[in-house]
C-alpha cells in the first residue's frame, strides 16, 4: 500500500491524554540496550544503507504482544486502535503487538538500522507480510522517520533509497505495510521522541 500519513489522527483531546499518560509518574518505562532487535539474523546481508547507523538504547513499554494484554494501560490509548480501524474500513482481527518506544537525544549516527516490524519467520513466512503497521508520534520532536524504497519478503534486496520522511509531530499517525523497510531516527535537538508503534492484521 501506498503509506498513509494523517496529522491529527485522534482528537486532540485524546493527543493531549496519551502525552500525558507517557510522560507521567505512574507510567512504566523499560530500558533496552537496543532499537531494532534481529536476533541472531544477519540482516547486512539482506538489506543495508550507504550511510552510518547506530543501534540506540531505547525505553520501551508493551500494552499487547501477540494479541495477549501486557499493560493495564492499554484503555488509555484505545482511541487508535479505532481509528485505525475507521481509515482502513475494516476490523482488526489480529494485533500482534502495540508497544511505546522511547528514544533520548543522542549524537554521533542518529539514524537506525533500517528494519520490518515483525522480523521473525513464522510457517516459513516473514511474520510481517500481510500485516500494517501504525506509527502515532505522541510528542513533537525532531527524529524523522525514514520509509525506503524496497519490501522485505525473506530474499536480499540490496542497497536501499529513502522513499520518503515523516517528521515526528504530535498527533500524526503513519500507516504502512509492515514488511516495507524502514528506519528510526534519535532526535538531536529535542530530550525525547516518542511513538506508539502498533502491527494488525486486519
Amino acid at each position: 500500500m501506498t503509506p498513509l500519513i494523517i496529522d491529527d489522527f485522534i482528537p486532540e483531546v485524546y493527543q493531549d491524554s496519551i502525552l500525558y499518560l507517557l510522560t507521567g509518574p505512574e507510567f512504566g518505562w523499560t530500558f533496552n540496550d537496543e532499537s531494532a532487535g534481529y536476533g541472531d539474523m544477519d540482516v547486512e546481508k539482506y538489506f543495508h544503507v550507504d550511510v552510518p547507523t547506530k543501534n540506540h538504547i531505547q525505553f520501551r513499554h508493551t500494552f499487547v504482544k501477540e494479541n495477549e494484554l501486557q499493560s493495564d494501560f492499554l484503555k488509555y490509548i484505545g482511541v487508535l486502535v479505532a481509528c485505525f480501524e475507521n481509515t482502513m474500513e475494516a476490523k482488526v482481527k489480529y494485533t500482534k503487538r502495540i508497544k511505546s518506544n522511547l528514544l533520548v537525544s543522542s549524537s554521533g549516527p542518529t539514524l537506525q538500522p533500517p528494519h520490518v516490524d515483525g522480523l521473525n519467520m513464522k510457517n516459513g513466512v516473514i511474520d510481517a507480510i500481510g500485516k500494517y503497521s501504525l506509527l502515532y508520534y505522541v510528542n513533537d520532536s525532531d527524529g524523522d522517520t525514514i520509509l525506503y524504497d524496497k519490501y522485505f519478503l525473506g530474499e536480499p534486496v540490496g542497497l536501499l533509497k529513502v522513499s520518503q520522511t515523516i517528521s515526528p509531530k504530535k498527533g500524526r499517525a503513519v500507516i504502512f505495510d509492515s514488511n516495507q523497510i524502514h528506519s528510526a531516527s534519535c532526535p538531536k535537538v529535542n530530550d525525547t521522541r516518542i511513538v506508539i508503534n502498533c502491527i494488525f492484521e486486519i
